[in-house]
């Protein structure tokens, strides 16, 4: 169960066709897409950790990813960030292209990670 209170709240709100943005702490904010920060300090929570407690209370169909994470970051990281989305489509695009799609997300989660490029749109339907 998730206890934040405004977490909880856009998930109630997360309906088929939505997405939902979870972000690294650094990543902007944008006008007119609510924003929750969950940042506690550098790493906390991370990105994998957000993502699981969201797998296991809502249906996800598929996930959009950066380009970038697959070229910037280790092949033991990628693994373990890949782990937690299971066996569900990845969508890889451009960085550039990534940030014009959280604009047009329901809400966007901000986290602790520090992982660059680990970014994932979450979407449903």
């Amino acid at each position: 169960m998730i206890l934040h209170p405004e977490l909880a709240s856009l998930l109630a709100r997360w309906r088929h066709a939505n997405a939902i943005a979870i972000l690294d702490g650094p990543f902007p904010s944008y006008s007119g897409v609510e924003t929750i920060e969950l940042i506690l300090t550098t790493g906390v929570p991370t990105i994998p950790q957000v993502v699981d407690v969201i797998l296991a209370e809502h249906a996800v169909t598929s996930v959009l990813m950066a380009n970038e994470f697959k070229e910037h970051v280790d092949a033991s990281t990628q693994a373990d960030y890949l782990s937690h989305l299971g066996d569900l489509p990845i969508t890889w695009i451009p960085h550039t292209e990534f940030k014009q799609r959280v604009g047009t997300c329901l809400g966007i989660v901000h986290t602790g990670d520090a992982v660059p490029y680990s970014n994932v749109i979450l979407q449903w339907g």
